[in-house]
């Protein structure tokens, strides 16, 4: 038998009380790993999901800016088209009428040569700049 009041050696017996603890730890050590590669999976996933999806938004907008760029093109010779038949149409079409002179009764004859008088108010009212 040993002294109990001998100094220790370090070492422990380990029992079987011991080994069912280990096991039980490393179990639920395990487990818990398994918990995080599941969430860690499951993010992954995610991520991938959203990168394909992003992907798929960007080759939408693509082929959506390339139909628009051909929408307005088609547009653009479609309105170049009308206006070119529109002038057509209104030069065949067109009424011309040669100029009138009418007589001007004297009392709208116009009191400047040059047609309407244009000063400054201040020339207009002869005051000085002053």
């Amino acid at each position: 038998m040993r002294n109990p009041f001998a100094p220790g050696t370090g070492l422990r017996r380990y029992t079987r009380k011991h080994l069912v603890h280990d096991r039980d730890a490393a179990r639920a050590e395990v487990l818990r790993l398994e918990g995080e590669i599941r969430g860690k999976d499951r993010a992954l996933i995610e991520r991938d999901e959203r990168i394909s999806q992003l992907e798929a938004d960007a080759v939408d907008v693509s082929v959506e800016r390339k139909l628009r760029e051909q929408a307005e093109a088609r547009a653009d010779d479609y309105e170049s088209r009308y206006l070119a038949l529109k002038a057509r149409v209104d030069n065949e079409h067109a009424i011309t009428v040669p100029p009138m002179r009418r007589d001007v009764d004297p009392d709208e004859e116009p009191t400047e040569p040059a047609g309407i008088d244009v000063r400054t108010l201040r020339e207009a009212l002869g005051t000085s700049a002053a």
